[in-house]
């Protein structure tokens, strides 16, 4: 969140887990970073509000556990509590790195109070 809130695009990539750094072109991220943000605004700060358990299952068959972070943010369009950011991470090769990330909207009511 640090990376995405202060713009480094290069940095949040260098997060990524490997198979979506090969999915993807280093010169792309950035602009696409920025097209994902206009769903509800650049967030410009964050408070985490839930974490989460899971796994993810990958094309080759292997799964991995994961965490998911969801925080709350105020963003350059909506106050906090109206939009919330979720960063899910991973093992790979002995360290963490984000498998996946992205803003969500609240439609109706509060999730996180």
């Amino acid at each position: 969140m640090a990376d995405w809130i202060a713009h480094r695009s290069d940095s949040a990539l260098d997060k990524m887990e490997p198979e979506f750094i090969g999915m993807i072109n280093r010169s792309e991220f950035a602009p696409q970073l920025q097209r994902l943000s206009n769903y509800c605004g650049w967030p410009l700060d964050n408070e985490l509000k839930d974490v989460q358990s899971g796994f993810k299952i990958y094309g080759d068959g292997h799964k991995n556990p994961t965490r998911k972070f969801i925080y709350a943010a105020t963003t350059t369009q909506v106050p906090k509590g109206q939009c919330y950011f979720s960063v899910e991470i991973a093992p790979s090769k002995g360290t963490l790195k984000v498998t996946s990330f992205g803003p969500l909207k609240v439609t109706s009511g509060n999730p996180y109070p």
